[in-house]
């Protein structure tokens, strides 16, 4: 419960809404976490979505004794009519899910590609604080990143910039390691997010012959210095550091920010400079690549900011 002593302070709602879940954090004014909790995502039906992001609200409003501001991150992005398009929960496409949540909540909701409010999060106070280009990559179920100038995130014309998990795997990748071009759930064939999600990297193990069946199997066989563990991260890696060496040469960020299930692999931030280095013509130099600071949390908290810089550009206008 937030304290009561918070009645008269701003706070701030983040909401992640993913394929299973939604999240629902509080954020006090300095972003500080005073709540949070989930519902099951309703996938198949849009007016039920709606109804839980309202039921959640009206909860976090309870809760504060005050009318919060509200980001929403979802796994999908906003064309350039403002319809929702969602690979993940199909009930949103082709609907006006700004307009709709936004009736339904009676405020301003700010909405966001979740992966870029992860960006936005650890820009802003999180280990990419201070940096005035920033990377971020979630490496997760799937694969994709947000770029943040100066502290904003970097707006695009469609709305699809860092949507870098769906270009086609390097055909030297392709050829060194006999890759098949796998069909991606986006429809083109040969994305990269098939060969370096999470999905992708058991895909591997697989694909060389091994009986690993999880990721954390994978992780404890590599730190038991078994073989075939070892020989597949030193591909992944390998695929991995050439793929963010070509990000590095799209967008030159200071730093690159990693987000999502694999970026818990602590092995895999030790060797990606190095290995990205290779993929360099002279001169050029590989960014830091680190942890989020926020993990998990990142997310929610990014789309907080959002509503709450939502809230005050409207002020500001007003």
């Amino acid at each position: 419960m937030v304290s009561q002593t918070l009645k008269s302070e701003k706070m701030h709602y983040g909401l992640d809404i993913g394929g299973t879940k939604i999240e629902l954090a509080i954020f006090n004014s300095q972003l500080e976490r005073v709540a949070s909790w989930r519902l099951p995502t309703p996938q198949d039906d849009y007016q039920a979505l709606l109804s839980t992001i309202a039921q959640m609200v009206v909860e976090a409003d309870k809760k504060s004794n005050i009318k919060g501001t509200v980001g929403i991150g979802f796994p999908g992005y906003l064309d350039n009519q403002g319809r929702s398009v969602s690979a993940n929960i199909a009930s949103v496409n082709g609907q006006f899910i700004v307009k709709d949540t936004c009736a339904k909540l009676g405020r301003a909701v700010a909405f966001e590609n979740d992966v870029k409010a992860f960006a936005l999060s650890e820009a802003r106070g999180g280990a990419a604080q201070s940096k005035d280009n920033a990377l971020g990559v979630v490496v997760g179920t799937g694969f994709a990143g947000g770029l943040c100038i100066e502290g904003q995130l970097y707006k695009s014309k469609q709305n699809v910039s860092c949507e870098f998990g769906h270009v086609s795997l390097p055909a030297i990748l392709q050829q060194r390691y006999q890759f098949p071009l796998r069909q991606c759930g986006c429809g083109l064939v040969g994305c990269v997010e098939e060969y370096l999600a999470g999905p992708g990297l058991l895909w591997m193990c697989s694909h060389f012959n091994t009986n690993y069946t999880s990721v954390p199997m994978l992780v404890k066989a590599l730190r038991d210095n078994e073989a075939k563990a070892i020989e597949v991260m030193d591909i992944y890696i390998d695929c991995l550091g050439c793929y963010f060496a070509q990000l590095t040469l799209m967008y030159d960020p200071d730093i690159i920010v990693l987000g999502g299930g694999l970026s818990n692999i602590a092995e895999i931030y030790s060797r990606l400079p190095q290995v990205m280095q290779k993929y360099f013509f002279n001169g050029v130099i590989a960014p830091p690549v680190v942890a989020a600071m926020f993990g998990d949390s990142s997310g929610v908290r990014g789309a907080a900011i959002l509503g709450r810089d939502n809230a005050d550009n409207a002020a500001v206008q007003n």
